[in-house]
């Protein structure tokens, strides 16, 4: 018999906190049920015979619900609901979508604003942000409209990265936590933008799937290339992160952790 292979809300790997897709066989026939994780390749048991990729249509009206009462029975730490966590109930389609909280989101769950809205990396507050030119007249942050529309293009409309994400990295000044990398867009100009290509990950100290929040005690700014060695067990890394989260836990526990952990 083939398995299909298909996705559905409230399954997440409990590693990667990745979407897992779930292997089940159309009937009941008493056959393992697994769920799997492409990204971080963890394999569990919830007979594999051929894989063909097909929705959760191909199954009878019956066999529908039998999964679907399997899925609500899938332990807690593959479950991410907490409020404060990236995995947000959208009310139109009433399933679970992994964003960001909104900068009002954020203050009401957490009482507080997020700071960090603006950095300057300026050591010369007389130079322009963009291309490092004496400011004139007036101005105090570009000397041309040009350099301020080449600015808000890298660290606004083209920087690929929500806003309180945004922000956490504005923190550590695009600074890589971890090995001190520079994590900034340097432009032609040879001046440094607080934008980056690609290579700016934010980590949750307090894993989403452990009850942790998306306050700005909780979040670590990391190079891409750590934060996947860090989700691969690598020594330095792993090493790091957990010295970074046992500081912040003695001093902002009760902010790293969703109000429904804390109880």
């Amino acid at each position: 018999m083939n398995y299909h292979r298909f996705k559905l809300p409230k399954a997440y790997c409990s590693k990667c906190s990745k979407k897992v897709e779930l292997l089940f066989p159309e009937d009941s026939s008493g056959l393992p049920q697994f769920y799997i994780c492409f990204k971080c390749k963890t394999v569990g048991q919830f007979g594999v015979g051929e894989l063909p990729t097909n929705d959760f249509s191909a199954f009878s009206t019956k066999r529908k619900k039998e999964i679907q009462e399997t899925v609500e029975e899938i332990p807690n730490k593959y479950i991410y609901k907490a409020q404060g966590s990236q995995l947000r109930l959208e009310e139109k389609t009433d399933t679970y979508k992994r964003r960001w909280l909104s900068l009002y989101e954020y203050e009401k769950a957490f009482g507080e604003e997020l700071g960090f809205e603006t950095i300057d990396f300026r050591e010369n507050v007389g130079l322009c942000k963009w291309c490092n030119q004496p400011l004139e007249g007036r101005r105090r942050s570009f000397c041309s409209d040009r350099c301020s529309r080449n600015y808000g293009k890298a660290t606004f409309f083209k920087r690929g990265i929500s806003t309180l994400p945004y922000r956490i990295a504005s923190r550590d000044r695009f600074y890589c936590r971890v090995t001190g990398e520079d994590l900034a867009i340097t432009n032609r100009f040879g001046v440094r933008i607080p934008a980056s290509d690609h290579q700016v990950e934010i980590h949750h100290l307090v894993f989403v799937s452990a009850g942790g929040s998306d306050h700005e005690s909780n979040l670590l700014t990391v190079s891409k290339q750590v934060h996947k060695d860090y989700h691969m067990g690598v020594l330095y890394a792993v090493k790091a992160i957990e010295e970074i989260k046992e500081q912040q836990l003695l001093l902002h526990r009760d902010k790293m952790y969703t109000e429904e952990k804390n109880k």
